[in-house]
């Protein structure tokens, strides 16, 4: 596996039929017996483990990349002193190489993933990379309620996965394909307490982001982070979400939205503008900590 994924490097990033390609061998080098479970070294200078069976490790092994113009840019913002909380952490995309610039400046992590062999990789990835010292894991999913919930399996662990994304919501959404497990609930304003400022905030929780920006109303409004937030349009519509309007209802007052294009950051007035996966809501006071470009 380790020789194929440095052969797969060779490619064009672009190249067309690439990520089939990926798959279709990796198929046939599971079928023959490799092992999936393998290490991979990313191009921005760090180490994840990662499971082949899952379609999304297998691309990110044969080209060592996950979001890292959004993780640059979005790391270019966190100062000495402050915090970086990592929501939906899954086994560490983003969490490694935000742990790694934290020990850099001297800052902080604090990793929220409530899936149990999740947070299980997640730690061996933070040891991997020597930085789990500087990293606090949280093995609880934050949303606007404290307690005991259902978290739902989905596609990762249907073909064999051992670790991949899951999402906190309701079986009549999502239907008795999928298997479940029990995770505890809680609100970011109820554990922030006494730590440090966050300067920015990632969330990636699968359509529950209007939930965590409930139950987080006045840590964000007392930090005003920045904020990187995943778009997930289907689960949205899934669950009957207006999400473009809900989303700035929930945030404080004077927060702009920007999108990452080709050359940079650019400014939305509108979610409805969106065409990434993702989004920034910036603070006006640090706008002009963003690299802009015009549109």
């Amino acid at each position: 596996m380790r020789h194929l994924g440095c052969a797969g490097r060779a490619l064009p990033y672009n190249v067309r039929g690439r990520g089939r390609l990926t798959l279709a061998l990796t198929s046939l080098l599971l079928k023959s017996g490799a092992d999936p479970i393998v290490h991979c070294d990313m191009a921005a200078g760090h180490r994840l483990r990662l499971d082949c069976r899952i379609p999304s490790h297998c691309w990110i092994f044969f080209t060592g990349r996950y979001d890292d113009g959004k993780r640059s840019a979005l790391l270019s913002l966190l100062r000495p002193g402050g915090a970086v909380l990592d929501v939906g952490a899954n086994i560490g995309f983003y969490t490694i190489p935000m742990a790694i610039k934290a020990k850099a400046v001297g800052s902080r992590v604090v990793a929220v993933e409530p899936l149990a062999r999740n947070a299980e990789w997640l730690r061996y990835n933070l040891a991997l990379n020597g930085c789990d010292d500087v990293t606090e894991v949280l093995e609880v999913a934050l949303g606007d309620q404290c307690g005991q919930g259902e978290i739902i399996l989905t596609e990762d662990f249907l073909g064999g996965g051992v670790v991949g994304t899951a999402v906190i919501g309701s079986r009549k959404i999502y239907g008795p394909k999928y298997p479940g497990a029990m995770i505890q609930l809680d609100t970011l304003d109820r554990i922030w307490r006494d730590k440090r400022p966050i300067d920015i905030i990632k969330i990636d929780i699968e359509g529950h982001e209007t939930k965590f920006l409930e139950g987080g109303r006045k840590t964000i409004t007392a930090h005003r982070p920045v904020l990187l937030i995943e778009f997930c349009r289907d689960h949205q519509k899934m669950r009957e979400i207006d999400f473009a309007s809900a989303v700035p209802s929930l945030l404080p007052e004077r927060y702009i939205f920007a999108e990452l294009r080709t050359n940079g950051f650019v400014q939305i007035d509108n979610l409805e503008e969106c065409a990434d996966a993702d989004f920034l809501a910036i603070p006006e006071e640090r706008r002009h900590e963003i690299e802009w470009r015009s549109r």
